[in-house]
């Protein structure tokens, strides 16, 4: 699995069966495939631009394509604005990732509108379970302490960039959990004690941007000043990402996608959304 793939699996919620985020989720699956991106030597975010380091494929091809747009886009694009860009149809194209994968299933229909809905029918509880308590590695220490985790403290950052607290760690219960996960942003220790320093040198900055730590600031910053620009439903998509509201942080509106045959309530398309 991708990250991409890892954050929407982490996005639904394995009891109501719907996809959280609203949104966020889809700019958060964007900066997922920048992450996967920079951390396979593909590109470098700059301080100004994306720069294609390497353009050779990679094993998986939607991250090819990605590279493809990256390396054809004149002028070349800054993590901003190549977030603004998202298409409105990404979470649906990683709903379909994941039903290949047989992490989901789900049932596709077609509404009054002519529009392709999705109902989730089910979904893979232990690999969720698995993803989540690699995240809690990254939550309960503070860091990516382990090798084989620092990938993860990037899908960390993205999760509660995403608004996502709340649907990894539910309930009461989960409260303690959510409470580190700010403390974690808020703290501002996802960055390195180099990532504010007055670098000179774009080489040095380079090199800086390549940093798992940095990396996952500099994304969650990204995603964070993106969001304040767009509004759903008359809130900005950022209105709930104060680092201090421990228990808050995280966004109960789900996009197009509908509860499963005998689920209460029906599910609506906000605002905003990916228009599924």
């Amino acid at each position: 699995m991708t990250m991409g793939d890892e954050l929407l699996l982490l996005a639904i919620d394995p009891r109501k069966r719907r996809i959280r985020g609203g949104g966020r989720l889809r700019f958060a699956l964007r900066a997922a495939e920048l992450a996967e991106l920079a951390a396979g030597g593909r590109i470098s975010l700059g301080a100004r631009r994306i720069e294609v380091v390497e353009p050779s494929r990679g094993g998986d091809r939607r991250l090819n394509n990605v590279l493809h747009s990256l390396c054809r886009a004149t002028p070349a694009p800054t993590v901003k604005d190549w977030l603004r860009e998202t298409p409105r149809s990404l979470v649906s194209e990683y709903l379909s990732r994941l039903q290949d994968q047989r992490a989901v299933r789900v049932r596709r229909w077609r509404d009054r509108g002519g529009r392709t809905r999705h109902d989730i029918l089910s979904v893979d509880v232990s690999r969720r379970r698995a993803l989540v308590a690699h995240v809690d590695t990254v939550v309960r220490s503070g860091s990516a302490a382990p090798s084989s985790a620092e990938s993860t403290l990037v899908l960390t950052a993205l999760v509660q960039a995403a608004g996502l607290a709340r649907t990894v760690y539910p309930g009461p219960r989960g409260f303690p959990a959510r409470r580190r996960l700010a403390r974690l942003v808020a703290a501002d220790r996802l960055a390195t004690t180099t990532a504010h320093a007055a670098v000179a040198d774009l080489e040095l900055a380079d090199a800086l941007a390549t940093g798992v730590d940095l990396l996952s600031r500099r994304l969650y910053d990204e995603l964070t000043d993106l969001y304040a620009d767009f509004t759903t439903g008359g809130h900005s998509l950022g209105h709930d990402l104060d680092p201090g509201a421990w228990s808050g942080a995280d966004s109960t509106s789900h996009t197009g996608v509908h509860h499963a045959p005998g689920d209460h309530g029906g599910a609506h398309h906000g605002g905003g959304g990916d228009g599924w």
